[in-house]
């Protein structure tokens, strides 16, 4: 029973994958063979699932995920080719094409499961990847329209020109519809037994109505409701889609960009699944076999002039869910699909037209609501501006370049999030180093004459103004002296007021930016300490526009810095680029805190027994 009810809910759309395939116009006298050759890859993806998946009630066939890039495939071809080649010619080549390409593209997902990097396939950000599949969507919504109409339709220019005719608006009314009217059921109903009856129920009103009103079957094919009769495509008609000496085998390499970004799109959307199936079940899945389970299935696929295929979520969850733990729903599906394969009639000739557009507006409309409006409330304001930008962008300039454009506007969101991650934090620290009473009480009074800075993460060429600024504003400088002959003469004549004024200025301190300190009495800053611990790199960029220009503000007022625990490939990047000398490279910010504390107490006249220094300079020269 199950294996029917996924029968029914699969085969259908299997029509709409053939038409956002060959939406060109040079394969329109090819299509009932083309369909079935879709259908005949869905039967070879079950069987694989069927057999290969450590799932048992696993439902696999041909996915929109790669759907897409193959209909770009297959058009560009028919383009490049142009009116002088033969539309056999274009037909075979294209096969051939997009064979090579699925398998090609389960080679991949094979070795990538096997060198265990299904983690990798999740790099592609998620606001990238929805707005591809909203792109899908709109490619569904052509679908729709080109089989409501029996009219080539793969543009925004070609669907709209459908309207120019009442005739063939009217022929789009009920499928889209019955879209409207299944997505309503599915989103209201859990129960995939109610949906397929619903699917079902459709092409059974229509005959109802037909038979009602007294019309005959030729003349709901005059009408355009139903395909013209023809003669069904055979087996050996799909053998003879293929005709090696008419390839044209310099459109393989035109197809390489495209491929790329197919591998990684049906990688991540398969992994995706498989994580959908595994929150599902409550159980823990192994991502890498289910990546080669896929794999094998476009590789045997492609080597017999098939087409990409994955995971079908909501099948296989709905089979999950009726607790078949059984492989023979999927061969029942493998079954039905071959049946249709081999039947020596048309089903697209008994059946009516917006009964298969039906399912595919069902799937677009549900596509572009889940991805273009839903994610309003499930992802960041620019995250979701990215998906929008990504969608815009591949719709109006072209697949492999829009996803190029979104991957762009996605890094480019990532580093304006990352900048502004703080990567400096100013700390009150202390070394741990016995002291007196008395040099303890020194310090504590000296204290913010030491600035100690704690860096983290990675220091890039974005984080150059933030650290510079922040180190700024927590170091303090006296301000510039004045003269005193400038002064009122009232104050130079009391030399009371004037040894006050000179005590005031030598406390007025400014931050090295030289914007006011938050406390009119903070003391002027002696030492800078940089702790490097939670570092994990740093570029060039950092170490010239942040820390060589700090060291020479730093070094202008009469600041030691001093830098510790750096990383060997920070300390050489330091050196090399004259940051800082060796002797104040320092192993740990406690060896580089008691250095600064024992010059204070030196300066005080406190005799330091020294000890404990431990400067990078003495233990490591990169």
């Amino acid at each position: 029973m199950y294996g029917i009810i996924n029968s029914i809910l699969a085969i259908p759309g299997i029509y709409g994958y053939a038409v956002i395939i060959f939406s060109h116009e040079d394969f329109s006298e090819f299509m009932p063979a083309l369909s079935k050759l879709v259908i005949f890859s869905c039967f070879i993806h079950q069987v694989v699932f069927a057999l290969l998946s450590s799932l048992p009630f696993a439902i696999g066939q041909v996915q929109d995920a790669g759907l897409i890039f193959l209909g770009v495939m297959a058009t560009s071809i028919c383009n490049s080719l142009g009116e002088e080649v033969s539309p056999a010619a274009k037909v075979t080549t294209s096969i051939v094409t997009i064979g090579i390409a699925t398998a090609l593209l389960g080679v991949s997902l094979v070795i990538m499961g096997r060198l265990r990097l299904a983690v990798f396939a999740s790099y592609l950000p998620i606001p990238v990847i929805g707005g591809y599949l909203a792109f899908i969507g709109v490619f569904w919504f052509y679908a729709g329209f080109a089989l409501c109409t029996g009219l080539a339709v793969n543009g925004l220019e070609s669907m709209i020109r459908v309207f120019y005719d009442t005739h063939n608006l009217l022929l789009c009314i009920p499928g889209f519809l019955g879209g409207i009217f299944f997505l309503v059921v599915s989103q209201r109903y859990d129960n995939s037994f109610i949906l397929s009856g619903a699917i079902m129920a459709m092409p059974v009103m229509f005959f109802f109505i037909v038979l009602v009103s007294g019309i005959s079957l030729e003349e709901a094919r005059d009408g355009g409701w139903i395909d013209s009769a023809q003669e069904p495509a055979t087996v050996t008609d799909l053998l003879n889609l293929v005709d090696f000496s008419q390839v044209r085998w310099d459109q393989l390499p035109k197809q390489w960009g495209t491929w790329l970004g197919m591998v990684f799109i049906v990688a991540i959307g398969s992994c995706l699944d498989v994580a959908a199936i595994e929150i599902e079940m409550g159980t823990k899945l192994d991502f890498n076999h289910e990546l080669k389970t896929v794999g094998w299935s476009n590789v045997i696929s492609g080597l017999l002039g098939g087409y990409t295929g994955s995971y079908i979520f909501s099948q296989t969850i709905f089979t999950c869910r009726s607790k078949t733990n059984s492989r023979i729903v999927g061969i029942c599906v493998a079954l039905a699909e071959l049946a249709v394969v081999i039947a020596p009639v048309s089903v697209m000739s008994y059946l009516p037209r917006f009964f298969f557009a039906a399912t595919v507006v069902f799937i677009a409309i549900d596509l572009m609501i889940e991805w273009l409006v839903l994610t309003y409330w499930k992802m960041p304001l620019r995250e979701y501006a990215v998906l929008w930008l990504t969608f815009i962008a591949v719709n109006f300039v072209s697949l492999d370049v829009g996803m190029l454009i979104g991957l762009g506007i996605a890094i480019l969101n990532f580093l304006l999030d990352f900048v502004r991650l703080p990567v400096v934090v100013r700390k009150q620290c202390s070394s741990g180093t016995m002291r007196t009473a008395a040099e303890r009480s020194y310090l504590d009074q000296q204290r913010d004459t030491i600035a100690c800075f704690e860096l983290s993460g990675l220091l890039f060429f974005g984080s150059s103004v933030q650290i510079l600024n922040s180190i700024q504003k927590a170091v303090y400088i006296r301000k510039v002296q004045h003269s005193t002959s400038n002064v009122d003469g009232d104050i130079v004549g009391d030399p009371d007021a004037l040894l006050e004024l000179e005590a005031n200025q030598a406390l007025c301190t400014q931050c090295l930016d030289g914007s006011p300190t938050p406390h009119s009495d903070a003391a002027p800053t002696d030492f800078v300490v940089m702790d490097f611990s939670g570092v994990s790199g740093m570029d060039a960029t950092v170490a010239r526009s942040a820390f060589l220009i700090l060291q020479k503000y730093c070094t202008n007022y009469g600041i030691t810095v001093l830098y510790a625990a750096t990383l060997p490939t920070i300390t050489k990047l330091l050196l090399q680029n004259d940051v800082v000398d060796k002797e104040r490279l320092f192993t740990s910010r406690e060896s580089a805190l008691e250095f600064c504390e024992n010059q204070l107490l030196i300066s005080a006249s406190f005799a330091v027994k020294v000890t404990t220094l431990s400067p990078v300079a003495a233990t490591h020269d990169p």
